[in-house]
């Protein structure tokens, strides 16, 4: 008897402290794929990875993989070559449905958490290229040194989705004399300091470390997008109105219009479901260390995290648990 109160009573300490699982439970390995250093992603990666590893069991081991991007990392979760990773609402959409970057379903995805951030849709140019309008961008295509992420990655797609809209291809801008290149931001961070690039368009949120270095080594021009231009990524592809607030990194003097749609953690369906409750609870309960990581994640509402509009996939039943214990979803 003395030995089933006792373990009762650890059950009850365990429940009581939200502990996910038996004490004693086997080590757990996560991978998180995240994105190359430099950017918010990795930060944010490394971030999670020092929570979980005081929530996991003794032995886990937690890995940050600099790989593979807003496209890529769906594909990564897929495979079975990562189990947790960071996505966006918009590509999720697509993943699950096997649509514009993906060639086929990837319908084993399920979602952690939902609206950690606001990425946008950036177009940036030095002051002296002589491009002050995403209109003179599309007139003076021959003076473009265009630099994007590698081809495939949810930057590259948000390029090659603008361009499409303003009736321009990498091709074109190649012949009428300017250039295009997909690298990576250390590459571009470099480029632009020393002239060789002289425009950017990535997705990126507040405090993006390259774009933060790149803003102070240069006289920046952030450019907005037109209202018939929002209009249209809206229409054809699913993309929300943003607008980037004055401030937000130097050289932006003004509020600035342009799309964007919000970072998500997600994983796969055949994930433990003790594991994925604790990972949510690991995030949701230590939004002030992530946000200490990286300010991009201040505005990241754990309470609103489930909300679908902020996931763009199905919640693991894990992470709907957590969110039904607290009691934000109903």
């Amino acid at each position: 008897m003395r030995r089933i109160a006792a373990a009762f009573f650890v059950a009850m300490v365990g429940a009581m402290l939200g502990a996910p699982a038996a004490l004693g439970a086997e080590p757990a390995e996560v991978t998180i794929a995240s994105l190359s250093p430099g950017t918010a992603w990795y930060v944010y990666g490394a971030a999670i990875a020092e929570v979980l590893k005081k929530h996991l069991p003794p032995g886990s081991k937690v890995e940050v993989l600099p790989q593979a991007g807003g496209v890529g990392n769906a594909k990564l979760i897929g495979q079975g070559k990562a189990n947790f990773g960071f996505s966006f609402a918009l590509t999720n959409q697509w993943a699950f449905q096997g649509k514009h970057a993906y060639d086929r379903k990837l319908d084993m995805l399920r979602g952690v958490a939902g609206g950690m951030d606001t990425y946008y849709l950036a177009v940036l140019v030095r002051a002296d290229a002589g491009i002050p309008s995403l209109a003179d961008l599309k007139e003076k295509r021959g003076k473009i040194a265009l630099g994007t992420l590698p081809v495939g990655t949810a930057g590259e797609y948000g390029t090659r989705n603008l361009l499409e809209v303003l009736g321009i291809t990498y091709d074109e801008i190649r012949k009428a004399g300017g250039s295009v290149a997909h690298t990576g931001y250390p590459t571009m961070v470099t480029a632009m300091k020393d002239g060789r690039m002289n425009t950017i368009m990535a997705v990126i949120t507040p405090a993006h470390p390259s774009i933060t270095e790149i803003a102070l080594q240069n006289e920046v021009r952030f450019l907005p997008l037109p209202p018939d231009i929002v209009a249209k990524m809206r229409e054809k592809l699913n993309y929300e109105p943003q607008t980037m607030p004055a401030g937000m990194f130097r050289g932006m003097d003004r509020d600035v219009a342009t799309v964007g749609y919000p970072t998500v953690f997600i994983t796969r369906r055949d994930v433990p479901e003790t594991l994925v409750y604790t990972v949510t609870k690991a995030i949701a309960d230590n939004k002030e260390a992530l946000v200490a990581a990286h300010k991009g994640l201040a505005k990241f509402d754990p309470a609103a995290a489930w909300k679908p509009e902020l996931v763009g996939l199905p919640l693991h039943p894990g992470a709907e648990r957590y969110y039904r214990e607290k009691g934000w979803m109903k």
